[in-house]
């Protein structure tokens, strides 16, 4: 793993330099090669990256802009004045019309910066930025896309009124192909740079979220993941789109016959790293601040002694969309301190992850079991919180990567050594504990989530007038 940095230039931008992110890349790659055990060689690889980026570049893939990502806000606005247009997309695209999205993105700079999106010769996302220094090759998976707001998840291709809507060449996009396809080989110069055998193949791969589905053996029916890491999100894999009438779900592709119907919130592992980096920073120095944390939360009873947080630090995504939520901290009295927040904030994200819970539920079905993936889904204090949150059981699964897992196993298929997931997932992936939920702290949780929900309404107004005045600075 290599860390890399996230930039905020402006209020509510949020960037990353995708030269980093590719020497993280390269970076990784040779350090998984000098752990593999004798015997053994790579047969091929398969790419998992984030989705909902966007980043314009010149002709030889150079970058014009940062990489922008989706916690990005700065088209907040702008989107509320030229929506009109795009309001019918949802249906097609499944993706709720919100400032996350890479449409938006598009949005901003058509007014923003027309010229710069004029000299781009090309409009890309993460995946294809670090294909082409790979490979050479400009493409996008259909998962990936699908996470833009600019793919109709149905055929699969760029929805085309979206393009004529904003007059920009469907050419300045790379065309959309399958997540099982061998999109090249290792040439000579990414061997030098890599350790890759030369000629090793490359399948595309899809989006983390849905890759993590995949990786967990969570794609039969009835199955939900629940994930916790930076962001937090539910899934549900179908074999079909399925879309929400009152849009609080998003649908993408998993691969040709998959696809995952689902809701995320911004604001989990970010919420934590917050915490710690602004209040905190001398956990870091102790080993894993996160522990330290959960030590501190682990000492106040549940329902944090009166004590609410809304984690809205960078808006809302799922289940109602709302980009100038913002964080409160409720009921704070002279008794509490940093025990209480710390379970607060744990409490806060575990109720976010209950609103967006009951969202998939109703859409897709009620789960027979819930798998926990996701960084934070070590701690025991956070998938116990969770666990009560949801009022169900959480399995814990050996994999802990799950969404790399997931383009590894989608690599075998893609280069033939399988010819269904089955045979790989049902060897490699096993449950190694369940979390069960406690019927007293159920209650207690139970009736806190509805003062939670009641602030949530509340606040909805004082969330417009606060973003102002962070917009102009005042904070």
């Amino acid at each position: 793993k290599r860390n890399y940095r996230i930039f905020q230039p402006k209020a509510g931008w949020v960037e990353q330099d995708p030269d980093e992110i590719l020497e993280a890349l390269y970076f990784s790659i040779r350090e998984a090669l000098s752990r593999l055990e004798d015997g053994y060689e790579v047969e091929g690889i398969g790419l998992s990256s984030i989705f909902h980026s966007l980043m314009l570049v010149d002709s030889n893939m150079r970058k014009l802009t940062n990489l922008i990502i989706w916690g990005d806000n700065r088209s907040t606005e702008l989107l509320k004045r030229y929506a009109k247009p795009f309001e019918h997309l949802y249906e097609l695209t499944g993706c709720p019309l919100h400032v996350n999205y890479p449409l938006s993105k598009l949005i901003w700079f058509k007014h923003e910066q027309p010229e710069l999106l004029k000299r781009a010769s090309k409009i890309v996302m993460i995946k294809e930025y670090l294909l082409w220094h790979l490979l050479g090759v400009s493409a996008i998976d259909f998962s990936v896309a699908s996470g833009s707001g600019l793919l109709n998840i149905h055929n699969k291709f760029w929805e085309r009124s979206i393009f004529e809507e904003l007059k920009i060449d469907l050419g300045k996009l790379s065309p959309p192909v399958s997540p099982l396809e061998v999109v090249g080989r290792i040439p000579k110069e990414a061997s030098s740079l890599t350790g890759l055998k030369e000629g090793t193949p490359v399948v595309i791969g899809g989006g983390d979220g849905a890759l993590s589905s995949l990786g967990s053996d969570s794609i039969g029916r009835g199955q939900m993941v629940a994930m916790l890491g930076t962001s937090g999100a539910v899934r549900m894999v179908v074999d079909r789109p399925i879309t929400d009438r009152r849009r609080r779900t998003w649908c993408y592709i998993l691969d040709d016959s998959l696809w995952v119907v689902g809701c995320a919130i911004n604001n989990a592992g970010l919420v934590m790293a917050w915490y710690v980096d602004k209040f905190f920073p001398e956990w870091r120095e102790k080993g894993d601040p996160y522990k330290e944390m959960e030590i501190w939360a682990s000492q106040i009873k549940p329902g944090a002694d009166g004590l609410l947080f809304l984690p809205f630090l960078t808006g809302e995504r799922s289940p109602h969309w709302n980009a100038n939520a913002r964080g409160v901290l409720f009921g704070l009295a002279l008794h509490h301190d940093r025990r209480h927040v710390s379970r607060a904030i744990i409490e806060g994200v575990a109720f976010r992850m209950r609103s967006i819970y009951d969202a998939v539920s109703e859409v897709v079905e009620f789960p027979e079991e819930i798998r926990g993936t996701g960084g934070l889904m070590r701690f025991n204090l956070w998938a116990e919180v969770l666990s009560n949150a949801l009022g169900k059981p959480i399995s814990r699964v050996n994999i802990e990567e799950s969404s790399s897992f997931g383009a590894a196993v989608m690599a075998m298929r893609g280069v033939g050594y399988i010819s269904d997931y089955s045979e790989i997932l049902k060897r490699a992936v096993s449950v190694v504990d369940r979390v069960t939920p406690q019927d007293d702290i159920v209650k207690i949780y139970g009736n806190v989530y509805e003062i939670y929900n009641k602030l949530y309404w509340r606040f909805q107004e004082d969330f417009e007038e606060i973003v102002k005045l962070q917009g102009e600075g005042v904070f």
